[in-house]
């Protein structure tokens, strides 16, 4: 999980993930990881920012290289 904080990390936009009914920011190591120990397999990732299409190209990448799936918006 550390990786994907570190990409989330690179930008400046706000990325969050939407896990059942929370609302984490990704750039928070513990955060992330107790919201990834769900049973969920409906995540939704929001980014906002200068650097958006940027962000949201390369978080897709970081979620899918840990076999995890989101939806971003």
């Amino acid at each position: 999980m550390a990786s994907i904080v570190n990409t989330a990390n690179k930008f400046i936009s706000s990325i969050v993930l939407h896990v059942e009914n929370k609302t984490v920011d990704v750039k928070s190591f513990l955060g992330l990881t107790v919201s990834l120990m769900s049973n969920s397999t409906q995540y939704k990732l929001e980014i906002h920012g200068d650097d958006e299409v940027e962000a949201k190209k390369e978080m897709k990448n970081a979620f899918e290289e840990h076999g995890i799936n989101v939806e971003i918006n």
